[in-house]
């Protein structure tokens, strides 16, 4: 099943023909080149925490409860605390050293000609990789990097804001829990007014990005925290059409002022991909 081009919203089209989107991008975008997803990464941690720090099987068991049940949250919590220093090594290896390849979707990025910049809650180094084919000099930010962030929104330059850290920097950067996130808003009070101005001023694009993903609700319940979502510009994300309701399309409109446009779970990647290429298409 090809995209559906006449849901294509036109006010969509009008901003982005005027320079004025950005594009979120969530892990269900790296899939296709081998990375997990939530639920998969928090298993794989089970697995090495059982082998790193010999993780008993009765704790082992009520995290992968935890985990069955969509509680991703507590796992993550917990995993990355039993972890400790084996943290870092594992998120290396998970995103870095497999030395995943750029697919298809990502490539039918560069088409988006008018974008602002891409934002991207992943830790791995796909999308770089894929505008460095064209400009070796591309800006990539992490959230430790507001002022970056801010010089490249004001003289209007393309950047990448890698929001909840780079796996090539692990360390102590990444993202993964609400204490992590807590703990960012706090320590680096520019990264909040980044966030606000970037959702206030610009449309955002969400492609692989679920709404159910930990991490994107984390950074939403805090947009919406800052300013009145009903102010700002309308957004829009590609999801599925046969595991969205009706009430949750309602919700993330009232909540986030976010529309959905929907896409087959049949051929889920090659609408994104094909929907990527027609809204770069609509600007000669």
């Amino acid at each position: 099943m090809a995209f559906d081009i006449a849901s294509m919203p036109g006010p969509l089209v009008a901003e982005y023909t005027k320079g004025r989107c950005g594009l979120l991008v969530g892990a269900g975008a790296s899939v296709g080149a081998g990375l997990p997803q939530w639920g998969d990464l928090l298993r794989q941690m089970i697995a090495e925490a059982k082998t790193s720090v010999s993780l008993s099987d009765a704790k082992a068991a009520d995290y992968n409860h935890l985990v069955d049940n969509g509680r991703y949250l507590p796992a993550a919590s917990g995993l990355k605390d039993e972890l400790g220093s084996y943290f870092a090594d594992f998120i290396r290896r998970v995103f870095v050293e497999t030395k995943p390849a750029p697919t298809p979707l990502h490539k039918a990025l560069l088409a988006l000609t008018k974008l602002q910049f891409v934002v991207t809650t992943n830790y791995d180094t796909l999308i770089e990789k894929t505008f460095r084919t064209i400009d070796d000099d591309v800006t990539v930010c992490t959230y430790k990097e507001a002022g970056e962030v801010r010089r490249s929104l004001s003289s209007r330059e393309f950047f990448i804001l890698k929001a909840h850290g780079d796996a090539t920097k692990s360390g102590a950067g990444i993202i993964l829990t609400e204490q992590d996130y807590r703990n960012i808003l706090f320590k680096e009070p520019a990264y909040q007014h980044m966030l606000a101005t970037m959702f206030s001023m610009y449309t955002m694009i969400f492609i692989g990005a679920s709404m159910t993903d930990p991490e994107v609700n984390l950074m939403l319940n805090y947009v919406a925290g800052t300013f009145q979502p009903d102010s700002g510009p309308t957004h829009y994300a590609l999801l599925t059409k046969e595991k969205t309701t009706e009430v949750e399309k309602e919700r993330w409109f009232k909540d986030f002022k976010i529309k959905v446009i929907p896409v087959s779970s049949a051929d889920e990647f090659v609408e994104l991909e094909e929907f990527v290429r027609a809204l770069g298409a609509t600007v000669p």
